[in-house]
């Protein structure tokens, strides 16, 4: 074999012959293979770990802000929805002014009602303690046990979650009474 020249250098590099080592060394390369190979699996693993907790990290972030942004908008409802109660009761003896009252209700309530806050309904449904509050029975032949008489503060929901329960009259029997 003819000797091979080293890049960069003037000396060539000697061919490598086979020695009594060299299946000692082949052993030894073979094994320090091996523990690299297991060495780069334990950091891809760590690697694919480290990704995978990010991405939950992500996920619970954005989780938390969805949820920090509907409690925020809730509490403000809740400090809003008594003025709003005040204005729907105003009553006014000018017809034009309780017109303009009434459009101007009705604005708050379609705008309300883009971001998902809605009324809960009231009127000829029975009572959900889920939904209602009861501030009086009544007693009543004409209505079955549980109608909704009156309501008598507006509930509200956001998003399907329950703000603030309607404030209702429930009739009951007079025999139950």
């Amino acid at each position: 074999m003819s000797p091979i020249a080293e890049p960069g250098g003037d000396q060539p590099v000697p061919p490598l012959e086979p020695t009594a080592s060299s299946a000692e060394e082949l052993d030894w390369l073979r094994s320090e293979a091996a523990r690299l190979r297991d060495q780069a699996e334990e950091y891809l693993d760590l690697a694919r770990r480290q990704k995978a907790d990010f991405a939950n990290y992500q996920g619970r972030i954005a989780r938390e802000r969805t949820e920090w942004k509907r409690e925020a908008v809730e509490e403000f409802l809740r400090d809003f929805l008594p003025a709003l109660d005040a204005f729907t009761l105003a009553r006014f003896q000018e017809p034009a002014l309780m017109e303009s009252m009434r459009l101007v209700e009705r604005e708050i309530l379609r705008i309300l009602a883009k971001h998902g806050i809605v009324p809960i309904e009231t009127g000829g449904r029975l009572f959900d303690p889920l939904l209602h509050e009861v501030v009086a029975l009544d007693e009543s032949d004409q209505k079955p046990d549980g109608a909704i008489v009156e309501e008598v503060r507006r509930g509200w929901r956001a998003d399907g979650h329950v703000l603030r329960p309607a404030a209702v009259r429930v009739a009951r029997s007079a025999k139950q009474i």
